[in-house]
């Protein structure tokens, strides 16, 4: 077949060499017009014999044989669905845990610059919707990260804030960190839908995470993971991790951010709902609004009584001259007498250090604790 195509390609050749020294005899004689027009029928047949060669296959590189296809990643990965676009934590790749350190430890770290996130600060004049965030938040990074360092777990709760901040997230603590509790798989945070929660939380491990959870509410930001929107523990390896940008690791969590404008902070403008949504799940763990008591700010008298008039402590001379009737009184007037000031008492100023007279009102922290 190729010692038939490699035959007609060459009497093609050879013809249109022929036809071509014919028709530059023809132009040598010809006035400019015919010389156009014999020009673009010489373009219009190197076209066509152009189109005629694609046809027959010889501009296929010789390297294309025996490719296979390339085939998109839901053909190529059964378990990461079209329509998650925001990548399901459940599509692992079957493999041990030693060999899922090995994969991960092979994915090399972005060298771009790690941009931080705004601060968000939960609006304080909602408790109910503030107590429902505490809580949501908490659980995500008891539940998520309760062996890890504070560090470990502001990054945790980074990601929440971040996700809410995000277009492709729901705009509330809660709806973020339940997103898609309600299925068996594919919840955004596996400890939402693999039955984690059953696990009563200690009481110490608890409040840990609640600090970091309230610090995250109340403008503390997790600048060493940016504007990270996904993580995972290094003991397993996701099939999106390869699609996304490797920010940092922190203890056992991997960070994630999305590519391009959707991993910038130009994405990240979304404002919260303002209501938190109730999730039946978190019924053990909810606090009560009623538990959390309205902020009460310390007072600190001073005592702002005026001190005592401050007397001058220098002498003063005060001249008083007798009236003068010729030059001979004048020279016999007596001197003027000088009259020293009696110095003052030092003054008597308020100690601005000394205990109030009355006990200010004890500050009380406005943190959820589990019932």
């Amino acid at each position: 077949m190729k010692m038939q195509i490699s035959a007609i390609a060459s009497s093609a050749w050879t013809a249109l060499r022929r036809w071509y020294r014919d028709l530059e005899r023809l132009v040598a004689r010809s006035s400019w017009t015919h010389r156009a027009v014999a020009g673009g029928a010489i373009l219009g047949v190197l076209a066509v014999v152009g189109l005629l060669v694609l046809q027959t296959g010889l501009a296929r590189p010789a390297a294309a044989e025996g490719q296979r296809p390339i085939q998109p990643i839901s053909t190529l990965e059964p378990d990461l669905q079209a329509h998650d676009f925001t990548l399901s934590p459940d599509a692992l790749r079957a493999i041990s845990m030693d060999e899922a350190r090995a994969f991960n430890a092979s994915l090399p770290f972005s060298s771009l610059p790690i941009l931080s996130a705004r601060p968000f600060i939960m609006a304080p004049d909602r408790p109910f919707e503030y107590a429902r965030a505490l809580d949501c938040l908490t659980a995500a990074v008891y539940y998520e990260a309760a062996a890890e360092t504070g560090a470990g777990q502001a990054g945790v709760a980074q990601v929440v804030i971040n996700r809410m901040r995000h277009p492709a997230y729901p705009k509330t603590i809660c709806g973020v960190v339940f997103e898609g509790h309600e299925r068996t798989t594919g919840c955004q945070f596996s400890f939402t839908c693999d039955g984690a929660m059953a696990r009563v939380p200690s009481t110490a491990g608890w409040a840990r995470a609640r600090g970091a959870a309230a610090a995250a509410l109340n403008g503390a930001v997790a600048s060493e993971v940016g504007m990270a929107t996904h993580y995972h523990t290094d003991w397993v390896a996701p099939y999106w991790a390869e699609r996304l940008v490797k920010m940092r690791q922190i203890g056992t969590h991997i960070f994630y951010r999305w590519t391009g404008g959707w991993g910038l902070p130009a994405a990240f403008t979304g404002a919260h709902a303002g209501a938190e949504p109730e999730v039946a799940k978190m019924a053990s763990l909810a606090t009560y609004a009623e538990e959390i008591p309205e902020p009460v700010l310390e007072t600190v008298e001073f005592d702002l009584t005026p001190a005592k008039p401050i007397g001058l402590a220098l002498p003063i001379e005060i001249k008083v001259p007798a009236p003068v009737e010729s030059a001979e009184a004048a020279s016999a007037a007596p001197a003027a007498e000088v009259v020293e000031a009696t110095p003052a008492p030092p003054p008597v100023l308020a100690n601005p250090m000394a205990p109030p007279s009355v006990t200010a009102p004890q500050r009380r922290a406005r943190i959820a604790v589990p019932r």
